[in-house]
């Protein structure tokens, strides 16, 4: 179970941190077809907090705490649940 667990969050993770990159740089090119926080913010919550931290920092992309403070907490408490999740699985297992 914690296998197909940590593949999917991978899976997630990935499609997460490509969609940061996709919502930069159309950010970049202040285009009106960018991807809604709520879909980003979504993806961190379902699996992709990895994915979401590392686009965040990779790309400097909705870090500004003043303004984007939902982001960071948001990825960092789904972070520390999809954390919680592996190890529960992990010791279920054993």
């Amino acid at each position: 179970m914690l296998k197909v667990y940590l593949i999917t969050v991978g899976i997630v993770s990935l499609i997460t941190f490509i969609a940061f990159a996709i919502d930069k740089i159309r950010s970049k090119k202040e285009t009106n077809s960018r991807i809604p926080e709520l879909v980003l913010l979504s993806m961190i919550d379902f699996g992709g907090a990895v994915g979401g931290i590392l686009g965040m920092y990779v790309f400097r992309h909705k870090t500004i705490f003043k303004t984007k403070f939902h982001f960071i907490i948001s990825a960092w408490i789904s972070l520390a649940v999809q954390a919680a999740i592996a190890v529960y699985l992990g010791w279920v297992t054993l």
